[in-house]
């Protein structure tokens, strides 16, 4: 590859070999000896012609090498800028980022990024640069889009300016906002449609030429254009960010909801249930209405201590550190208790402790759930629970010896608790069953998750 060092070497041999052939040339074929005198100002005039050809061709490396750095520091600040579009996450940051990246790149005194509503065709958020809140709270109202700016809006195309005053489209500034003279104007689009625009305004110039900007050249535009694909990008991002966050919020909204309804207030319609038992009692068993008060106080509690971790984000006390088993068997002894229907759990013990405690509090929020509506609506007398595996998967089983489920009633009850058990078991990322006892009378729930 040739060099430019080389290329100045060409520069100067290929003339002077040139103009060193005409003279050999003329001395073979025009038959006359010429003076020396004249010989000399011939070489004087060749050396010079050369020197001047010479100076011209490195006038342009020079400019060339010149704009090459210069284009390199700008690509290499773009990608800088780039990279640091990339640490933020935040919405309103990521904005007030690419602004600030814009006006680096540009060495532009002023700047400001104009966010337009879904149609495209307003400016529906407006973030600036170089201009303090002193000076925003004189300007008042944001611009609505009209001037210059509003033509960017309309045309979507980029727009450079000398003189933003002498546009047609120019209709001055409101007072108190500094007097602005260049201008570059650059689209953000996403997908083919706009999604802002990036307006600069006052190029740093030479500081010898004091407080006169300078104008944005082509190199300017080029380079902008080229950060507002990677500003597009960052927003778009940041934009999903904060949709994921909301989903992560409604998600959470969701969760409480279910275990709301799963835990605290099932645990509250226990205690209510035993001090049913307890008004009945009093008079007849008040040794036995006693001990009843003692658990409902007890249930009471536990349910003040859930609402509180509910309040810090924690998973109910219930469960905690409890394996499926002895899950199991607590809300075995809560179901005998409160409705005097037989509970008979079947388990496999070693390998159900091999389930993770997320999974297995899912799990038992899902039989606490089955169970309280054994107890309300079945008319049961018998409830078996089977927690087994077999083809590489889990499998729950409750089944009761009830009246048995209106099949019209699977998909379209009026309570939550169905739903609830169907997303707790998409959670563990399998499949929930609910249908009537096959030849026997009852309900059967089904609930099979992937080991």
């Amino acid at each position: 590859m040739m060099t430019t060092r080389n290329l100045k070497w060409i520069a100067i041999i290929v003339p002077s070999l040139f103009l060193g052939a005409v003279i050999f040339l003329r001395d073979i074929f025009g038959g006359l000896e010429q003076p020396l005198f004249l010989e000399l100002g011939l070489f004087a005039i060749v050396i010079l012609g050369v020197s001047g050809f010479a100076n011209w061709v490195f006038g342009i490396v020079d400019r060339r090498e010149q704009e090459i750095q210069v284009r390199t520091r700008q690509l290499q600040a773009l990608r800088e800028a780039a990279l640091a579009l990339t640490t933020e996450l935040e919405l309103d940051a990521v904005l007030q980022k690419v602004v600030d990246l814009a006006c680096e790149l540009t060495a532009a005194r002023y700047g400001a990024l104009g966010v337009v509503d879904a149609r495209g065709t307003a400016i529906q958020k407006f973030i600036t640069y170089g201009i303090d809140r002193n000076m925003h709270e004189e300007i008042g109202m944001p611009p609505k889009g009209h001037g210059v700016l509003g033509l960017l809006i309309r045309e979507g195309k980029s727009i450079r300016l000398g003189e933003i005053a002498s546009h047609v489209e120019s209709v001055g500034y409101p007072p108190a906002h500094p007097l602005m003279k260049t201008f570059l104007g650059v689209p953000i689009r996403w997908k083919g449609r706009s999604i802002g625009n990036l307006y600069l305004a006052d190029k740093r110039g030479d500081p010898n030429a004091g407080d006169q900007p300078a104008e944005f050249n082509a190199h300017d535009q080029d380079l902008l254009e080229m950060f507002a694909t990677q500003a597009a990008i960052a927003i778009e991002n940041a934009k999903l960010y904060r949709q994921t966050q909301l989903l992560a919020i409604l998600e959470e909204r969701e969760r409480f909801r279910m275990d709301l309804h799963d835990g605290i207030i099932q645990s509250i319609y226990g205690i209510g249930l035993t001090l049913e038992n307890v008004q009945h009692g009093m008079e007849a068993e008040p040794k036995v209405a006693t001990g009843q008060i003692d658990t409902a106080i007890k249930g009471l509690n536990e349910v003040i201590r859930d609402i509180r971790n509910y309040i810090l984000d924690l998973k109910p006390e219930r469960f905690q550190g409890r394996d499926l088993n002895s899950g199991f068997q607590e809300l075995a002894r809560d179901l005998r208790a409160n409705s005097l229907i037989e509970v008979e759990v079947e388990t496999d013990q070693l390998k159900a402790r091999q389930i993770s405690p997320e999974k297995a509090l899912e799990i038992l929020y899902i039989v606490r759930e089955a169970f309280a509506n054994i107890r309300k609506h079945s008319q049961a007398t018998e409830v078996n629970v089977q927690m087994f595996h077999q083809d590489g998967e889990w499998r729950l089983v409750i089944a009761d010896d009830g009246v048995g489920i209106d099949p019209q009633m699977i998909d379209n009850s009026p309570g939550q608790g169905l739903g609830n058990m169907r997303e707790r078991a998409r959670s563990l990322g399998g499949m929930f069953e609910i249908r009537p006892r096959n030849r026997r009378p009852g309900t059967e729930i089904q609930v099979r998750f992937p080991t």
